[in-house]
């Protein structure tokens, strides 16, 4: 029982930091460069919306139900940007902005009115990041050896909010045309339980069109690719939703952070439009891992929240398209 403690910590807290699946210079994406064929993961701008039906939640304070209510009109728009800033030949430095936007009307049942910790006056909540990161190729032992630092600050409408920090070292141990196998460590600041979370990640191509793509422990992906410019994928992510929020209630901060670790068991399908523009669907059901409001310099997020919440699984649709500057 224990361990199995450990390893939900060890989920939540990857995916409580995870930056969203459109972010185009995550630790992922720099070991993608080494082996992505057609569909590269560097895309210079993305553009996403997702939509999910009405669904009920439960909030819970010390193991205490406050409230259980209902969650309508579930709508988020992510906008994100990365441009290279620096590239020599083992160095290059980039700069990453993000802009994501969460509509929705919640209702607590017993009373019909809006949500003790969604304002009644609010039902669009924005989240800003900006990112400057540096990564470093190298060579231990015959071995390619990437190494990865970033720094980022966040806000919301109401003004800036943390700066935090991570940085990775991952080893290429295999590198062929058929097969790819990296592992290493990213560490993130403001975690206290866990710091360093070892990172495996591995690819293969069973046939020219079949192939298993997986970064564990964050993701894992069947895919399938018909001639050059369709993909098909199915499987399973971990991703984080998170905003700034007043949620006016007397034992709270002024202000607090929700943030949402969730789980999304989906398909894929893939179109490169031309060289530059892609198409993106996705499709499935989405989970919650840990979901709630913490403390908006994230010290123990990994731990305990202020107020939990939960609620079933839900399906979700998402629509998106990116665009490379750079090929």
């Amino acid at each position: 029982m224990k361990k199995l403690a450990i390893y939900v910590i060890l989920l939540t807290s990857l995916a409580a930091t995870a930056q969203a699946q459109n972010n185009t210079d995550t630790l992922t994406t720099q070991l993608r460069r080494y082996f992505a064929r057609n569909f590269s993961e560097a895309r210079t701008f993305n553009l996403y919306w997702e939509r999910s039906p009405t669904y009920d939640y439960t909030l819970k304070q010390n193991g205490n139900t406050l409230e259980k209510g209902e969650m309508r009109n579930i709508n988020t728009v992510k906008f994100a940007a990365t441009v290279p800033v620096l590239q020599l030949r083992d160095f290059s430095l980039y700069a990453n902005g993000q802009a994501n936007f969460y509509m929705f009307e919640t209702y607590d049942k017993a009373n019909g009115l809006a949500s003790s910790i969604f304002p009644d006056n609010e039902e669009n909540y924005d989240y800003y990041k900006g990112t400057i990161g540096g990564t470093y190729r190298t060579k231990i032992v015959g071995k390619p050896l990437i190494l990865n630092a970033s720094i980022s600050g966040d806000g919301w409408n109401k003004g800036f909010e943390e700066v935090q920090g991570t940085f990775s070292a991952v080893m290429v141990f295999k590198q062929s045309a058929t097969t790819n196998f990296s592992a290493g460590l990213y560490g993130m600041t403001h975690f206290i339980k866990i710091p360093v979370l070892p990172v495996i990640t591995y690819w293969h191509q069973f046939t020219p069109h079949l192939s298993i793509d997986v970064t564990l422990p964050s993701r894992a992906y069947l895919r399938y690719q018909f001639l050059n410019n369709h993909r098909l994928s199915m499987g399973t992510s971990m991703e984080s939703e998170q905003f700034y929020l007043k949620p006016g209630m007397d034992n709270l901060p002024e202000v607090c952070l929700y943030n949402k670790a969730t789980i999304k068991s989906e398909i894929v399908y893939e179109y490169i439009i031309n060289k530059r523009f892609y198409l993106i669907v996705r499709g499935g059901g989405i989970g919650t891992l840990k979901s709630g409001l913490y403390k908006t310099n994230r010290k123990g997020i990994d731990g305990d929240p202020y107020i939990e919440m939960s609620h079933p699984m839900a399906p979700f649709f998402n629509l998106g398209f990116s665009f490379n500057l750079f090929k």
